[in-house]
């Protein structure tokens, strides 16, 4: 198995990173795929793509929001 990595990050004005967030995940190689037949590998990776994609997406959000609450309390 392969690692892929998705990363999610939003900066301020000035290009300060205020959220980072990343996820990593398996997906298939080639052995993989030629033991289990391309449908299931792709699947496979599909799966590994959409959830990690998810999760990244919805961490990054979170953080952010929090982040803009805090600024908005402050003034």
């Amino acid at each position: 198995m392969k690692k892929m990595k998705i990363s999610i990050e939003i900066m301020d004005e000035d290009g300060r990173t205020i959220v980072n967030k990343r996820s990593e995940r398996s997906v298939p190689y080639i052995e993989e795929i030629e033991t289990e037949g391309f449908r299931a590998a792709f699947g496979e990776l599909e799966t590994a793509v959409l959830e990690g994609r998810k999760e990244v997406s919805d961490e990054a959000i979170s953080e952010y929001l929090e982040y803009v609450s805090k600024k908005k309390r402050k003034k």
